[in-house]
Formats: structure tokens, C-alpha cells, sequence
């Protein structure tokens, strides 16, 4: 990730843990590190204002770490009116507006303009449909959420400060599809160009309008701003970014990654979202399409981990039960006795599973550097498929939830809190709910797994809106038990605005058809400090309480 101030090196840094300097033969310095939970290992460099500066940064550092991909984040400045600070822009183009012949006739334009590939294109529209917020802290969101536009944007070394100038004039005239202005993109993506197997965005956040009043605007901490939702969304892109090549050749003593690379080199596996069928010891398992992260692939160091729903394919054919199926895969060197084994962990989980009355295992195995999990998932008997999960009874825009669904969610929450309950009395906490980490099951609802029950606690586990403030800081205390309380409030917060709790937000005051009792307790359960915070217990008994008081309130008047 290449940055140009240091306002926008600091946001991108702020995702970034395990980090290290790396000095480039030139002298560049770079913070090599990790994103928690997605699959990259990133290099973040600050290049200074002008593209010529960026491009020369670009270019080395894409030599030295064999880049996969280049992501240029940072602020700019609007040029329309409909563009707000606090937006962000990914460039869908980049104009180099400087090139061009001067002559008795005027300034005639010779475009240099740089696209990014479809792959990209199509991975930014998705990003920004799908909880394209999801890396942007809570405490930090604004009111309205800031928008994402994939626009083209202008770029060359004048630093705009006048609308009415003669290179504002200039742009408008004959890139007067760009919607901002930056110094660095075009140097940023001319260099990504000389090296054609790599992919780069150039995401930039609204810090100004391009007109006088921009020290003002500096100085309120527009530019602090805009650069920390660019960040964001380029976590959120990063998340869902594969990588494309693969080779097989051992990695240099520096870091095998470029500004963006994959931190292992060696051929791994097609990932499950490519493969209809999975075989684990001789037993098939058919994979279901879901929605939310129930097919997802993701690394952490030398760490590779694969989950999906899917049917268990019986001998003989027939339509089969249903699987939570779940893999962790090692590509580098096993533990040693002292250090945490994520193979090890996925087994324990197992015995908690049979232990605490959990899931029921299907299947587990471990061979070599590979384990696999099978948990059993409800099936729909009438639809013959695998049910569904909160995340399909939550709604998408910010309106809250209709009664009867309410009613299912406080009644089925209090079923988990009671699964919880016996977690947190043996010594264990999940720490990773989520709406698909319920699973429906009439008449209760259920855990699909115990999440990170067996993963010791760490800065920054859970990324994404449902995360609790003590992971996200670790200044407020250890995660545990009070992290689910929490986790289940943000889930029942959801269900009662349509949104995820912001702390700068007014507290819910609830409405005629919502028991009072049910405000308190979402509202006990989302205090930031953890030992403000009801036990499980507790929590499942207000919810009882409050779904009986749901159950007896007459439906509306149609």
C-alpha cells in the first residue's frame, strides 16, 4: 500500500499488527506487517506529494517484493458538487491532465489515462454493495455514512486551490468526467503498468473541494478523515482480493510480498468457493453457495483456513444430512510444544462440541499439516436444503425489524446465550458472532460452531461491525464472556434499528411496540466497559421476559 502523507500513512498503519521496517536499496523505508484475519501480508510506504516521487517509490517497491498488487490510498479534492468530504473515490480512470501540446491555437489535450482491470473493476462494485464499512471503527463512523463513488479522477503536480484556474479550467475542459483531483495516481499507475501481472487501485477519500477554503477544512480534520475511510475501504477490498499468481519458487530473505503480495509463494489448493465437491478421508461433501462469510477462504501467516456449508454425500447416493464444514492447513513449519497450534485448536474445539453439548461432530481428521472439522447443520426437511441464518432475518437498510421477526430473534438469542452460558462456565468465551453464526432451527436457534472458543484472545481478532470494543483496543480489558454479551447486543441492536450500535449515535430509545425491558437490556449489554456488562445469564433471562411481552402485543391494523 503506497500513501503520499503521513495523515494517510498513520490510517493505513493503524489496520496493520506483527510489523517491521524494511530498508529498499535506495533507502525507502517500509512497515511490513499483516492485516488480522484476511490473507495479505502488505508493505506500507510513505512516498511525499508529486507523481514523480510516487512513481519512483512505486517502481522499486514493486521490484523488491515482486508485487501482487498496488493499492494507492489517500485523500483528494472534489471537483462536483454532488461529491461530499468524507466520500471516497476509487478511480475507475486516472487522467494524467498535464499532457498536452501549447501552441498559437491553444492548449490541445493528449490524454494518458490508465483503467484498472476488469477483475478489479468488478471486485471495487461488489465491495462497495457489501458492508463496504465493515473495517471502519464504530466510534469513528458518522451519522450518514460517507458514500463510495468509482469515478474518474484527474491527477497531476498543481496542487488545486482555486476553481476558477486555468488548470481547474483546464481539467474541466477536457477531463470533465473526473469527479477529484490528486498529485500521486497517475505516478502510482504508470508505474504499475511497466509491470503488467500487477493489479492496482488508487481509492482516495474527500478531504476538500479543491477551492480556498481547503486549510480550513485541514484544520477541522477533514484530512484525517477522508484518509480513514479510504483505509477502510481498501481493508474491504483487500478482504475479498485472491491472489493471481502462484510460483512455486522459495521466497528472498525480504519479505514475499510487494506492496500487496501473498505471504506464502508455494502452489496451494484450489480454494472451496472453486469446487462443487470437497473430499475429506474418503467422505464427499457437496457445497452449498451461501451468503455472508459461510464460503470463505482466509490466512493468517503461514496459516490457511477454509469453511462452507455443504451436504454430506451419503454412500449410495440419497440427499444426505448437512455439514458446518471447517479446515485449518498449515503451509510452513509445524508449532513447537510452547506455541499455539491452530490444528491442535479445531480438535478441541471438537471435544467441547461433544463436551458442552454443541454442534454434533460429523467428522474430524487430521493428516499431516491439515485438519477438518464437521459439524452438523439443521436441515429444512420441506425445502430440502440447509437452513438458513440470522443473517437472513436481519434487515438490510436502516429500518428496524417487524414484530413477528423480532419476536423469533429475541426468542432464538435467548437459546444462544444460554449455549454461552455453559461456554463461559467452562472456561471459554466464542468472541465471533455474527448473523450467520446462528443457525434457525425450530423451534430453537443454534450455534453453527464455537468460534474462537480455542484461539487465545489477541488485538484486533473479530474484524468487521460486530467486533467489541476490548478486541478492537485491547486497553479495555481481556475478551471473553462479557465479549459475547456484547456480540449479542450489536446482534439485537441490528435487529431493532437496522443498523450496527455507534457509540456517536443516540442510544436507542425504543418505540410503543418494543418492551422496555428489551432496551435495557441491548443497551447493558453494548456498554464499553466489559464489567459494566450483564452475565449471559442474565442477558437470557431479560430476553425471555421481553419475548413473552413480544408474543402477548396484538399485530398492527392493517
Amino acid at each position: 500500500m503506497l500513501t503520499a502523507l503521513q495523515v494517510e500513512y498513520e490510517a493505513v498503519r493503524q489496520h496493520m499488527v506483527d510489523v517491521h521496517e524494511v530498508e529498499l536499496p535506495q533507502g525507502t523505508l517500509l512497515d511490513v506487517g499483516r492485516m488480522p484475519g484476511l490473507n495479505w501480508e502488505v508493505a506500507v510506504a510513505e512516498t511525499g506529494p508529486t507523481n514523480t516521487r510516487a512513481a519512483l517509490v512505486a517502481q522499486s517497491t514493486i521490484e523488491h517484493f515482486d508485487a501482487e498488487a498496488v493499492l494507492f490510498v489517500g485523500v483528494a479534492g472534489a471537483l462536483r458538487d454532488d461529491i461530499h468530504l468524507g466520500d471516497v473515490v476509487v478511480a475507475s480512470k486516472v487522467h494524467g491532465y498535464h499532457g498536452g501540446r501549447e501552441s498559437v491555437d491553444g492548449f490541445a489535450a493528449r490524454p494518458d489515462t490508465w483503467s484498472p482491470e476488469h477483475d478489479m473493476d468488478q471486485l471495487v462494485r461488489s465491495a462497495r454493495r457489501n458492508e463496504p464499512w465493515a473495517y471502519l471503527r464504530p466510534d469513528t463512523r458518522l451519522s450518514t455514512p460517507p458514500k463510495v463513488h468509482f469515478e474518474p479522477i484527474a491527477s497531476g503536480d498543481v496542487l488545486l486551490g482555486f476553481r476558477d484556474s486555468e488548470t481547474a479550467r483546464r481539467i474541466r475542459r477536457h477531463y470533465n468526467d473526473a469527479v477529484a483531483v490528486d498529485m500521486e495516481s497517475h505516478g502510482v499507475t504508470h508505474a504499475t503498468r511497466m509491470n503488467s501481472a500487477v493489479r492496482a487501485l488508487s481509492i482516495r477519500g474527500i478531504s476538500d473541494f479543491a477551492d480556498p477554503d481547503k486549510s480550513t477544512r485541514d484544520a477541522t480534520g477533514s484530512q484525517e478523515t477522508a484518509a480513514r475511510h479510504a483505509a477502510a475501504f481498501a481493508m474491504r477490498v483487500l478482504r475479498d482480493l485472491r491472489p493471481k499468481r502462484q510460483v512455486a519458487q522459495e521466497p528472498r530473505s525480504a519479505p514475499a510480498v510487494v506492496v500487496v503480495s501473498a505471504p506464502d509463494r508455494s502452489p496451494e489448493p484450489a480454494a472451496w468457493d472453486s469446487r462443487p465437491v470437497v473430499d475429506v478421508a474418503g467422505q464427499q461433501y457437496l457445497l452449498y453457495e451461501s451468503p455472508g462469510d459461510l464460503v470463505h477462504e482466509s490466512r493468517d501467516g503461514d496459516v490457511l483456513r477454509r469453511q462452507a456449508v455443504a451436504r454430506v454425500v451419503p454412500d449410495g447416493g440419497g440427499r444426505g444430512a448437512y455439514a458446518w464444514l471447517r479446515q485449518v492447513e498449515r503451509t510452513g513449519p509445524l508449532p513447537g510444544p510452547n506455541q499455539f497450534d491452530p490444528l491442535a485448536a479445531l480438535e478441541q474445539e471438537a471435544e467441547l462440541c461433544r463436551r458442552l453439548r454443541g454442534p454434533d461432530v460429523v467428522q474430524l481428521t487430521r493428516s499431516g499439516k491439515t485438519s477438518t472439522l464437521a459439524l452438523a447443520w439443521p436441515g429444512d426437511a420441506r425445502l430440502g436444503s440447509p437452513m438458513g441464518t440470522v443473517h437472513e432475518l436481519l434487515p438490510e437498510s436502516p429500518t428496524p425489524t417487524d414484530p413477528q421477526r423480532l419476536w423469533s430473534i429475541v426468542r432464538g438469542l435467548a437459546d444462544v446465550a444460554h449455549v454461552l452460558e455453559r461456554l463461559s462456565g467452562a472456561g471459554f468465551s466464542h468472541r465471533a458472532l455474527r448473523p450467520t453464526a446462528v443457525v434457525m432451527h425450530r423451534p430453537q436457534m443454534v450455534l453453527r460452531d464455537f468460534g474462537l472458543a480455542t484461539v487465545p484472545p489477541r488485538p484486533g481478532e473479530n474484524a468487521g461491525p460486530y467486533q467489541a470494543p476490548e478486541q478492537r483496543h485491547g486497553s479495555r480489558g481481556r475478551p471473553g464472556p462479557a465479549t459475547d454479551v456484547y456480540q449479542l447486543g450489536a446482534l439485537l441492536h441490528r435487529a431493532l434499528t437496522g443498523r450496527i450500535p455507534d457509540p456517536r449515535l443516540p442510544a436507542y430509545r425504543g418505540s410503543d411496540s418494543v418492551p422496555d425491558s428489551l432496551v435495557h437490556a441491548v443497551a447493558g449489554a453494548l456498554r464499553e466497559d466489559p464489567g459494566a456488562r450483564p452475565e449471559a445469564r442474565t442477558l437470557r433471562l431479560a430476553l425471555l421476559s421481553a419475548a413473552r411481552e413480544l408474543a402477548s402485543v396484538p399485530p398492527p391494523q392493517r
